[in-house]
């Protein structure tokens, strides 16, 4: 008895996978079985757009944008990663301003802020969208010169740009 219920799973799921690859190689949408899957990393001078960007959204720039940027001290980069991870290591002469506990410290933050700067807000990379989301508080609050850098910490760090990290001894380097 326990035998047949576990061919008839078995001829279910061989049936289903059959459909499924069917299906799947009529659509013009299909997914690939073997590579060329969309990527989450840019070429060369190619911005990266967070899955959730919506029109109005604070303009994103490219690793390009965001190094011409650094290069003049009139911008300031934001760091919107946890405290620990600042802490750990990031782009030289950012600040941080953690969006996960921004609702706790938005009021103190504000106040010492001037609405008119230029600032390049950042988080880890791709796979993160503190950087959008902090962006849209800015935005909201009228900060008007403010910029997403979507390839964040970590496009930065791949390509051996400025940074400020710990040391083994816990000083900063």
């Amino acid at each position: 008895m326990m035998k047949n219920w576990i061919i008839q799973i078995l001829i279910i799921l061989l049936l289903s996978a059959v459909l499924a690859v069917g299906i799947n190689s009529i659509r013009d949408d299909g997914i690939s079985f073997i590579g060329n899957w969309p990527s989450r990393t840019a070429e060369a001078g190619e911005m990266i757009l967070p899955p959730s960007a919506e029109e109005g959204d604070p303009p994103f720039i490219s690793l390009d944008e965001a190094v011409a940027l650094y290069q003049s001290t009139d911008n300031i980069f934001i760091d919107a990663r946890d405290p620990e991870d600042f802490e750990y290591a990031h782009i030289k002469r950012a600040i941080n301003i953690p969006f996960d506990y921004l609702d706790e410290h938005w009021e103190q933050v504000i106040a010492e802020m001037d609405k008119t700067a230029h600032y390049v807000i950042y988080c880890s990379g791709t796979e993160c969208e503190s950087s959008l989301f902090l962006g849209r508080y800015f935005r909201d609050e009228d900060f008007v010169n403010s910029k997403i850098f979507y390839g964040g910490w970590g496009e930065w760090e791949t390509n051996n740009l400025p940074i400020e990290a710990k040391s083994s001894e816990g000083e900063n380097q």
